[in-house]
């Protein structure tokens, strides 16, 4: 009996430690991007326009304003970066991440690129995200990660295309953009 009180106790505890990792996960993920978009503001102030990219750790583009551009905690991937598309002097940004904590009360689910994140933060002139059905495939446009077609014939509708939004958002900045397929 005893055995079983300690187990029960150990499951509880166990279980809300994990919850407040989760949430202290999260509170670093806003803390992150907050930081990232006063860095972003302040060369928008300065350039006249937002950057084409921000990338983690380190950012060329606005290494004056933030040295350290702050990744995920838990993957260490950078966090999703959407400037005006098609504008080689953008005039609006937003900045995706995904939360864990699904209780979270600023959760917008299936927003950004494919609909594979719930939290932005954004320039004050960019229209709040739709949330969007998720896309399989994806590809570099402008040096941008975006959703892309795929036809049950020919195949995808541009080449180079990747399935996983991180690894298409993780080479679009140094790659050419894609070749169309069809």
């Amino acid at each position: 009996m005893a055995v079983a009180i300690v187990a029960i106790l150990a499951i509880l505890v166990i279980g809300t430690f994990t919850r407040q990792i989760v949430k202290g996960n999260d509170a670093k993920r806003k803390a992150n991007l907050d930081r990232i978009k006063v860095a972003v503001e302040e060369y928008e102030k300065d350039k006249n326009c937002y950057p084409l990219t921000v990338t983690c750790p380190t950012d060329a583009g606005i290494g004056s304003y933030l040295k350290n551009v702050p990744c995920d905690p838990v993957t260490g991937t950078p966090y999703f970066y959407e400037p005006e598309p098609l504008k080689t002097c953008p005039s609006w940004f937003r900045m995706y991440a995904g939360l864990q904590n699904t209780d979270d009360p600023s959760l917008l689910p299936g927003i950004g690129p494919g609909g594979a994140y719930n939290y932005y933060v954004s320039s004050p002139n960019a229209s709040i995200p739709v949330p969007q059905a998720p896309f399989d495939f994806y590809a570099c446009k402008s040096h941008v990660c975006t959703p892309i077609e795929w036809d049950p014939v020919n195949g995808a509708q541009c080449d180079p295309n990747y399935q996983n939004v991180s690894d298409c958002y993780g080479d679009c900045p140094t790659s050419e953009d894609c070749v169309p397929q069809w």
